[in-house]
């Protein structure tokens, strides 16, 4: 089920296996780009979503202030998300890859579920809905 559609995002709900997909298709402004991933927060909350995969394969390195912004205020709602797995496809852009280093493995306030970065779709989507789960 298709539950936002823009020319740099596309977030889709899987139901069968209860799983929120977003795929960035690169450039946006500061403003698309805050509010897509509180987009994506509160379907992930308002549906009470456990799994999800971001597909960040063609989204560019963030701005300073969007990376401040996403490790600051952002990362304080994503911690309290109730997800349980949450799947990146890596990043095309080196930059942008070590960006989500930073976000993922933020010491002073690590993200309570498992994570994982992936090349491919498939491979994330497969981890998210395995039986260890």
């Amino acid at each position: 089920m298709v539950l936002f559609d823009a020319e740099y995002i596309h977030l889709e709900y899987y139901t069968a296996h209860h799983v929120l997909v977003s795929q960035w298709y690169g450039s946006c402004s500061s403003g698309e780009y805050r509010d897509a991933v509180m987009r994506a927060s509160r379907y992930i909350w308002k549906m009470n979503i456990p799994f999800a995969i971001s597909d960040r394969r063609l989204l560019h390195a963030l701005s300073r202030d969007d990376l401040r912004w996403t490790v600051t205020e952002f990362l304080m709602e994503f911690r309290q998300l109730p997800l349980r797995r949450f799947a990146i496809i890596n990043y095309f852009d080196e930059a942008a890859a070590d960006q989500l280093h930073y976000f993922l493995h933020n010491k002073r306030y690590p993200i309570p579920f498992e994570t994982q970065v992936f090349e491919d779709l498939t491979s994330a989507y497969e981890w998210l809905v395995s039986v260890e789960a």
